[in-house]
């Protein structure tokens, strides 16, 4: 059975990058072997890093006791990871990176080694930093990498237009979510 976790960075529910995770997961289940846990990062308790580097000596273990610890127990076990975000300034939202600089407990046990990383990117006008952040830890780490982006800014250059008036977006995201799912079985 496929596990996989999907990370949702947006403080808001619903939105682009929500949508296109919701749609993403109706294709990995559509395999119907997957088990699936969502974590809204901005809904959970999850102090910043605070390089203090107990992770680095046994037991390699955050100091930190908070929502990281079931977000950890379930990176762990899982297949297919999923970071979704909306981009603010050019860059994945704070409270994706608090999660994401909280890893560094678990980067040194080779945990991410294998899995397949799905980045789930939502934004007006760039969205370039967060793609190369993942391309450049995905040598080090050896782990699988797809993008799925997407531009909300309309065509005039002032509206917001919502993925779910994109079809091909949508169907992008299923599709991706399907095949990764058949491959596992």
């Amino acid at each position: 059975m496929m596990k996989a976790i999907a990370l949702h960075g947006s403080p808001r529910r619903n939105g682009n990058s929500d949508t296109l995770v919701s749609n993403f997961l109706q294709g990995l289940r559509a395999s119907g072997h997957s088990e699936i846990q969502e974590f809204y990062a901005n809904e959970l308790s999850i102090k910043p890093c605070q390089g203090c580097l107990t992770c680095n000596k046994p037991p390699y273990k955050c100091a930190i006791e908070d929502d990281m610890q079931e977000i950890y127990s379930a990176f762990i076990d899982a297949d297919v990871v999923v970071f979704a975000t909306p981009m603010y300034w050019g860059y994945m939202t704070a409270q994706l990176k608090t999660v994401l600089d909280r890893m560094e407990a678990i980067a040194s046990q080779r945990l991410f080694r294998d899995k397949t990383f799905v980045a789930i990117l939502t934004y007006h006008h760039h969205y370039e930093s967060v793609v190369a952040f993942f391309e450049r830890i995905r040598e080090y780490f050896r782990f699988r990498l797809y993008t799925i982006t997407y531009c909300s800014l309309g065509k005039d250059g002032q509206n917001d237009v919502h993925v779910s008036n994109c079809r091909e977006k949508l169907e992008e995201a299923y599709v991706l979510g399907k095949s990764l799912g058949e491959a596992a079985t």
